[in-house]
Order: C-alpha cells, then structure tokens, then sequence
C-alpha cells in the first residue's frame, strides 16, 4: 500500500524498539488497515530485522518509515536503557516531528500518532504538531493499574513480608505476584522509573488502547476505565490465530527451515503429548536453574520441545544447557535456538506451554488453549502468573526455593499436574474456555471488534473534520 494513494485517515504508529513491543503494535495497525485506515509503523533502522520475522499479511497492508537512533548495525556490546532511553527521545520526536511535517505537505497528514505507552514523550509530539495522541498498552490491564497505583503513591505492597495487599478488581496480592521492579525496587530503580512513568501523562492521551479483551479483565477494567478514555482491542496477535476465515490471513512464516523441523517434529507426536518450553526473547537462565529445568524435562518423560536462545555477548554465562543434555534426550526432546511459537502453540500435539509468562506469550498460549506452567523470571510476569494460576485457572505456578531456584522436582510436578489426571483435565477446559473468548472478543461483532471499529469512527471524523 502506498502512503501517496491513500484516501482515508492515516494514522502512524510508533513502536517500543524490541520485538515484543513492535508485533503487537503491527498487529494494531494491520486491523486498522483492514478498517479502510492507512496504518504506518515508524521504528529505528536497526529493528528492520524484527519486520522480516513477522506476520507477512500484516506487513502487507502496512507501510514502514525508519528513522536512525544512531545504532543502525546494532546495539553496541556496552549498551545501557539509562544512556539509550534519552537518545531514542530526541531522535525518534525529530523523526516522528520532520514525519507529520513531511505528510502535511504532501496532502497525506496524519490525524493520530498511536505510540507506545513507553514513550510518553511522543504523546508531547502529537499534541505539539496538532493530531490526537493515543496510547498502547502493551501489559495486562492488571498490571497497568498496579503501576499506576504506585505512581499516585496508593498501596501496591503488603505491610509484611507474608502478607497481602487488595487492588480493586484483582485477587489478593503477596510480595511474590507483585511486578519485579515494584516487589525489588532497589534492584530496578531505572526500570521502575519507566515502567511507572508511562502513567504520568496517560490521562492527558485523547485514547488509551490496551492489548486486551473485556471479559478477560472484565473487573480490573472497570476500576481504571473512568480515569483514561480507555479501549480493549486485544488479543493484537494474527488473525488465522485467532480463528479467523479471512483468506488474506497466513500463518508466520519464519525461518522457513527451523519452521519445518519444530512442525515437522511435532506431527509425529500424539496428540496432546508434548510439553513446549520457552522463555523468551530477554530471559537468561542461570547454569544451576538451566541444569534443574533439564533435570525434570529428562525425569517427566514427556516429549519435549524447548527453545534455548543462544546468549548475547554481554549475556555470558547463561541459558547454557548442561553437557551431554542434547545427545541423552535425542529420542525424547528437540532443542531448537528459534520456533514459530504460535504455529507450535496450535499444532495438535503440544499439551503443555512451560513459561515465562511474558503477557506475549501469556496471550498466545491463551488464545490457543494450551494449559501452562508459570515461571517468572521478572518484570510484569510474576504477576500474569497469578492471573493464570488463580483467576483463569488455565495453569501452575512453580514454587521457588530459599535461593530463588525452582528444582527439578517442582518443575515435574508442575508438569504432571497439567499433563495427567483429573486436574490436568479441568485446566485444559478452562484453556480452552478462555481460547473460545478471546476469539469470540475478535471476531465481527466481538468487544475489541466493536471498539476497533469505534476507534476508527472517531478517527475518521477527525479526518473529515480536519478537511
């Protein structure tokens, strides 16, 4: 689709540089294009990368502008967020800026800027150059009223160590399901300072959109809807995913190579059969919990898919699996660096979704009905962990010991209780109960079709009124 040719509205929509944060953004625009917008991501040259890795429908209806951030081989090997954050805001709000100006001229201005909620300073971007400024929600509705809480300096905590905290709309919370960078904040101090920030403008946004559905948050939803202009348009994710006939939809394609090998595997195994283990794009397991998790994969039995991402350079020392691992689970396991992870979350065969929890990952074992075993690791994640072990009741959750380490022991435990028995049984219907609502929430006539189509509404008439 070219930018020049467009009739309707256009919209630009502004990333979080990292894969997590672009693909569901993508998926946005993608849903605003098939709506009759014009949808254009903006992102560093260095992410060019992470759009070959994704949804080629979607890329199909979307234009891409990059711009420089001054890193467009890569990161350097000393990378920092403290030193990084403050060059991406001036970079990407001269980019975005000379952008708008650049449209304007050419007849084609943008009416809304949807960033981010991370990048609070493009909301200054879109007010500044005249057109709305609408933030994306990228966590759980969950977790985004916890850190707005803790802005506005309300309880998020317990008074003990051993005690509970109540958050209108969520269950009682301990120390342990509390996000990592509120639960540990002398460890996390930058981190907490974003992760909160994103909250200190949101209700000057003309909309704030989240990856999410009504009934999945139904309660929580209703406690921060009055304070934003807020809309569920989630789960951003493929539409053939989501049950979806569109012949426009197509699978992800990948790495076609690694995509055969992970499928090709899995179609010689029983239904229901397979544990998938990931732990996505950021985590770095240490050795001792690395060897514990391959410990209980060999002791279960159970065929195994596990992807193990290789560390980066600053990053030594982690994910490394214990020697001789690969060549002793050869008949049993698959060690992979990469999968398609929904393709694999699909397939017939896997039974159990091993899990970080990251709310990516929690949305796509959802939205397939594969019962799960949380493993946080940090962040927002411990907090999905209590949504899927003690809300939707679609998974466990791992005890950790005194050395924060889950052993071998309790890994397999997990593992048996959503792969055996009667308990096994009533999690993978409550998988599947909530699989049947996210796609029923996308769906034509579902509640985030309906407020995508409310959202374009407005957008629209901002268009015809700007004329």
């Amino acid at each position: 689709m070219e930018v020049g040719k467009a009739k309707s509205a256009h919209v630009l929509l502004l990333p979080y540089p990292s894969q997590g944060h672009i693909n569901p953004l993508l998926q946005f625009a993608d849903r605003l294009a098939s709506n009759c917008l014009c949808a254009t991501i903006v992102a560093p040259i260095r992410n060019r990368s992470d759009f070959h890795k994704a949804d080629p429908s979607a890329l199909a209806t979307t234009h891409l502008e990059f711009f420089s951030d001054g890193h467009d081989d890569g990161l350097p090997p000393d990378f920092t967020f403290e030193t990084y954050e403050p060059n991406l805001r001036r970079t990407g709000s001269r980019a975005v800026g000379d952008l708008i100006d650049r449209l304007t001229v050419e007849g084609e201005r943008p009416v809304c800027l949807v960033y981010d909620s991370f990048l609070t300073w493009a909301l200054d971007v879109a007010h500044d150059h005249g057109i709305l400024g609408v933030s994306f929600l990228t966590q759980s509705c969950a977790v985004c009223s916890i850190y707005d809480r803790y802005l506005r300096d309300l309880p998020v905590t317990p008074k003990e160590p051993n005690g509970y905290v109540a958050i209108p709309g969520m269950p009682l919370l301990g120390l342990r399901d509390i996000p990592s960078f509120i639960a540990q904040p002398e460890s996390y101090g930058f981190f907490l300072e974003m992760l909160s920030g994103q909250f200190k403008n949101i209700d000057q946004a003309d909309y704030v959109l989240v990856n999410s559905f009504d009934s999945l948050e139904a309660e929580v939803r209703k406690e921060i809807a009055e304070s934003w202009s807020l809309m569920m348009i989630g789960p951003a994710l493929p539409l053939v995913y989501l049950g979806s006939k569109n012949p426009r939809a197509t699978k992800i394609s990948g790495e076609q190579g690694m995509l055969t090998d992970c499928l090709q595997w899995l179609d010689g195994k029983p239904v229901g059969s397979v544990v998938y283990v990931s732990f996505g794009s950021m985590a770095v397991l240490s050795a001792e919990q690395m060897e514990e998790v391959s410990g209980a994969l060999r002791w279960c039995k159970w065929p195994f898919l596990w992807v193990v991402r290789p560390p980066s350079a600053n990053e030594k020392g982690g994910n490394s699996l214990p020697e001789g691992f690969i060549e002793a689970t050869s008949e049993q396991g698959l060690v992979v660096p990469w999968c398609p992870q929904l393709d694999v979350l699909a397939h017939r065969a896997v039974g159990c979704f091993v899990t970080h929890c990251g709310w990516n990952s929690t949305l796509e074992g959802l939205t397939q009905g594969v019962p799960m075993v949380a493993i946080p690791q940090w962040s927002d994640q411990p907090t999905n962990s209590k949504l899927v072990s003690d809300v939707w009741k679609m998974g466990v959750r791992v005890e950790v010991d005194e050395k924060e380490v889950v052993r071998r022991g309790e890994v397999e435990r997990c593992i048996r209780e959503v792969m055996e028995g009667e308990r096994g049984a009533e999690l993978r219907r409550n998988a599947r109960r909530w699989r049947d609502f996210a796609w029923e929430a996308v769906a034509e006539g579902g509640s985030s079709d309906k407020n995508i189509k409310q959202f374009v509404a407005k957008l629209s008439s901002s268009h015809l009124n700007s004329k």
